[in-house]
């Protein structure tokens, strides 16, 4: 039994104004947050607390640190960024720059290798190239770290403000990149996060495939969907047509109502009309009804019949390159038809 994958990924968005969130106003100074000129590479990691942070999902876009006593255009060569949510409020006093001892998901980098310039002091902002998504749900960990590589004086320090608890973590080095544990400490910088309001949306969907499972007798295609939230989610619907213009009710499957946690769905088509299988092609598409009646529908996933007479004349990965039977990844299949598929190659 053969198994064809074609893969389809929907990320959900709806964002709209842009805002700014300050969270801790202390006056407090230390040179060793977030980063320290006086080592060649550190290691920094700061909790802020959910209450702090706010109770709706923002897409943040930037971080911004309250700066002073910097020369001018004093450089931190290859600033790295992540952002995860945890359910933490404080560091464990084994914790160590690999993360161990830390209750931690989505780990996102959102900044990699970024040569910072502190050209004034005061807030000094440093733009994502990824954003990430803060739930409005856990705690937040911010990781700064410092590959820098080369001591430089000049530096200077980031107002903090105190908290009778360990939310802030740190780990210096000369000569390679820190490692193990580290110190724990009570003093967080002031922060501001750049971010993008989001409504709550019916469902966020993660992905959806379809999987053509071919058999002696009779062709199946497996589909496949999963959510991370779910808000007055009525009922799933699978719609299938033979030219991705009409099309045909073919399953509903009930929902979970109300839910914040992964949910995985299946459906299989085991009854694919001859005729669609003759012409070649069988479309297929998803879509999301609320308890209202509104409608949400998701992109079309075509699925092709291969034949005797069909056969594979060209392989390429994403961006066009040929790729062999070696390569490992999502797949371009051009056909001697004329028609092209995607697979994914183990």
């Amino acid at each position: 039994m053969k198994k064809w994958l074609l893969l389809l990924f929907y990320i959900p968005q709806l964002a709209f104004g842009q805002s700014y969130l300050t969270v801790g106003n202390g006056s407090s100074s230390y040179n060793w947050h977030p980063f320290y000129g006086l080592y060649d590479y550190s290691h920094n990691m700061f909790i802020y607390n959910q209450s702090d942070l706010g109770p709706t999902g923002k897409e943040m876009f930037e971080i911004s640190f309250e700066l002073f006593g910097y020369a001018n255009d004093y450089k931190f060569n290859g600033v790295t960024i992540k952002l995860a949510h945890t359910t933490d409020e404080i560091f464990q006093s084994n914790t160590r720059v690999d993360l161990t001892n830390i209750n931690y998901t989505d780990l996102t980098t959102c900044v990699e290798l970024y040569d910072l310039t502190i050209s004034s002091n005061g807030w000094v902002r440093i733009p994502f190239s990824s954003t990430f998504y803060y739930n409005g749900i856990d705690n937040l960990l911010v990781i700064i770290e410092n590959h820098d590589g080369e001591w430089d004086s000049g530096f200077g320090s980031a107002y903090c403000e105190y908290e009778n608890k360990y939310v802030s973590w740190y780990k210096y080095s000369d000569n390679s990149y820190p490692s193990g544990k580290g110190t724990r400490d009570k003093y967080s910088p002031n922060i501001k996060f750049g971010h993008f309001d989001f409504n709550p949306l019916p469902i966020t969907l993660n992905n959806f495939s379809a999987e053509l499972i071919e058999r002696t007798s009779h062709p199946e295609v497996e589909l496949s969907w999963s959510t991370s939230s779910e808000n007055n989610n009525s009922h799933f619907t699978i719609w299938r047509s033979e030219d991705g213009m009409d099309w045909s009710s073919i399953s509903k499957i009930p929902g979970a109502i109300n839910s914040t946690e992964q949910i995985n769905y299946k459906f299989n088509d085991i009854s694919i009309p001859q005729t669609i299988i003759s012409k070649g092609t069988a479309y297929y598409k998803l879509s999301q009804t609320d308890f209202d009646g509104t409608t949400e529908y998701f992109n079309i996933i075509p699925i092709h019949f291969k034949n005797q007479n069909e056969f594979i004349i060209k392989r390429t990965n994403l961006i066009g390159q040929d790729v062999d039977a070696n390569y490992r990844g999502i797949i371009i299949e051009v056909w001697n038809n004329g028609n092209t598929s995607k697979s994914y190659q183990e």
